[in-house]
């Protein structure tokens, strides 16, 4: 997936395992079936709390990864896990960290390139600044930032054009994503050798630096231009988000029902400046339109221009 606040203090984020069953005892105790009742009552609390909704045919993906947290918290049975879930503060925090388990954080580095070089060719400048012209001011948005690396891609790519073309410009990455434990890797920007392979040299060593373990971290330069955080986009009204340039959000409608997507993206809408480019996952939205957008004709992209 997919999916704007500071990172939990580290004592939040630990469970009151004087309230919890121990691990040794879960241990010791088979899984049971989950029964039809017990799976609508675990997709109800997910589609109310996150507006997505889990079909009947994902029931093994909701067990494995229930079943995966409860087991590190010592828990053998769902019905008691659900009913901590409800148990006030401590709830409160255990689902902060479960969202992370029951959503999907499928990314990688340069994954829409095609969308880069949209915003590239329709939206940035293509010449130095003129004389007492202000420098360019570009704000972009990634909706369901999962662990980064699609904010990191954008900014990647506005720096290197921006920089290309010589022109002076301030850049600032919103990146949001539903689950807390995401949006900490991205906020630390440090990812495996594997993770950025499908970055050029040129890049890798403009905005990466290697680390004595083998890792690469984003520079300081780029990851103070990106800034994470928690937001649940059915409740954006709550958010402090502002007017962006370019919104991209893409494989994160694909969770949610069309009316639910259609009232999401009317909600971008409401973000855009005038100008601004809006960009979604390809097919994630068949047959949308708005009184203030029209449709950029880019290959392999589905995106729109507010007028």
């Amino acid at each position: 997936m997919n999916t704007a606040v500071s990172f939990l203090d580290k004592d939040v984020m630990k469970p009151d395992v004087k309230e919890l069953p121990t691990m040794r005892e879960s241990a010791l105790k088979p899984f049971p079936e989950m029964g039809k009742h017990q799976f609508e009552q675990w997709v109800a609390l997910l589609e109310n709390r996150t507006g997505m909704r889990l079909p009947s045919n994902r029931r093994s993906f909701l067990v494995t990864n229930l079943s995966i947290r409860m087991r590190q918290l010592g828990f053998g049975d769902y019905q008691e896990y659900y009913d901590h879930l409800h148990s006030g503060r401590g709830g409160h925090v255990e689902w902060d960290k479960l969202v992370h388990y029951l959503t999907v954080h499928e990314t990688r580095f340069l994954r829409h390139e095609d969308s880069l070089a949209l915003i590239r060719d329709c939206y940035l400048p293509k010449s130095p600044l003129k004389p007492k012209e202000r420098p360019t001011t570009v704000h972009v948005w990634s909706v369901g930032c999962s662990t980064g690396e699609e904010p990191y891609s954008i900014a990647m790519a506005v720096d290197d054009q921006m920089r290309k073309i010589g022109r002076e410009f301030y850049l600032g990455v919103i990146a949001s994503d539903i689950s807390r434990s995401a949006i900490a890797v991205g906020r630390a920007g440090v990812y495996s050798k594997n993770q950025v392979k499908s970055i050029g040299p040129e890049w890798l060593s403009k905005y990466f630096v290697k680390l004595p373990d083998g890792r690469y971290q984003v520079v300081q330069e780029l990851r103070q231009r990106v800034c994470f955080n928690h937001v649940n986009v059915v409740d954006m009204d709550e958010s402090s988000i502002g007017a962006m340039d370019v919104i991209m959000c893409q494989n994160l409608l694909i969770y949610y029902d069309r009316e639910r997507r259609v009232e999401i993206v009317n909600k971008f809408v409401d973000h855009l400046t005038p100008g601004g480019i809006l960009i979604l996952g390809v097919g994630e939205l068949i047959n949308w339109s708005h009184p203030d957008m029209t449709r950029l004709n880019y290959a392999n992209t589905l995106a729109f221009r507010h007028k």
